[in-house]
């Protein structure tokens, strides 16, 4: 008996489906309970944390470790510096960096902190972002157990510190908006600038709305790993944030947890509203 051409296709096509189902099933069998359409993924850009100083320095004495990172913090701020083209305005020697402004005759400075590695006070600062077009320099302070952002802007000199490392500043730079990363927790903060011209906290996400919308993703039995922050300013107005997770830490594609952050003309008010 001869089997037509259309039998024929249809057989294919349920062999490979069948072939495809079981290639995935241990895939998805990792993946939290939630339905497949939930899940946007995107591939991480392995270039996103070229700029981040990676403090290989092992602690033996303080004399050697405070020698090993200055070394190694002072290749990687003045080969930033370069790669920006401010080699003439900002520079590092040894523990300190020297940041020049126009309307200063002394340069900003930002001197480490080498004391012990496990004590309070230890800190050191390292190049980390640069805006040229609005001409803001971000570095990066790093202390035990938490990492800060100091914001700079090379125009008038003006330098605040804010907690985490994702920052974002808002297009007529009336707003930033910063992430912070804690172990199975993060938080989102917005902040206002005031007349003194220094940036002042008028939102603070609450850690229950972030949890709730993040368990549809998660199971409570295995947390995935934040891997990245994705901020854009739709307006001044509303602002979207994707966190980024991790399945296995050795991935390079993350699913996608969106949140809107919107506030009314009228109102002083932001609200968080989650978005799948």
């Amino acid at each position: 008996m001869q089997v037509t051409l259309p039998v024929v296709n249809s057989i294919r096509i349920c062999m490979t489906s069948a072939i495809l189902l079981m290639l995935s099933m241990p895939a998805q069998a990792d993946l939290p309970q939630a339905t497949t359409d939930d899940y946007v993924w995107k591939v991480l850009d392995p270039a996103r944390k070229s700029d981040y100083f990676d403090n290989e320095c092992e602690y033996d004495s303080l004399v050697s470790y405070r020698k090993c990172l200055e070394i190694s913090l002072e290749k990687h701020d003045n080969k930033l510096s370069g790669k920006w083209g401010l080699s003439n305005r900002v520079s590092r020697e040894k523990d300190t960096i020297y940041i020049q402004v126009p309307n200063r005759s002394l340069p900003l400075v930002f001197r480490d902190e080498m004391f012990a590695p496990d004590g309070q006070s230890h800190s050191y600062f390292s190049l980390y972002d640069h805006d040229e077009k609005r001409q803001l320099l971000y570095l990066l302070r790093s202390f035990p157990e938490i990492e800060s952002t100091v914001l700079i802007n090379l125009k008038t000199g003006f330098s605040q510190e804010f907690d985490g490392i994702d920052l974002s500043v808002s297009p007529n730079k009336e707003r930033i908006i910063t992430v912070e990363r804690y172990i199975d927790e993060e938080n989102i903060t917005i902040w206002q600038k005031q007349k003194e011209g220094d940036y002042q906290i008028v939102y603070e996400s609450d850690p229950s709305e972030l949890k709730a919308h993040l368990d549809s993703y998660q199971n409570r039995d295995q947390r995935h790993s934040f891997e990245n922050v994705d901020i854009e300013w739709r307006s001044k107005n509303s602002v979207l944030i994707d966190f980024y997770y991790l399945i296995n830490e050795t991935d390079d594609t993350g699913y996608r947890v969106r949140f809107s952050l919107v506030k009314n003309a009228s109102s002083s008010e932001w609200q968080m509203i989650p978005i799948k």
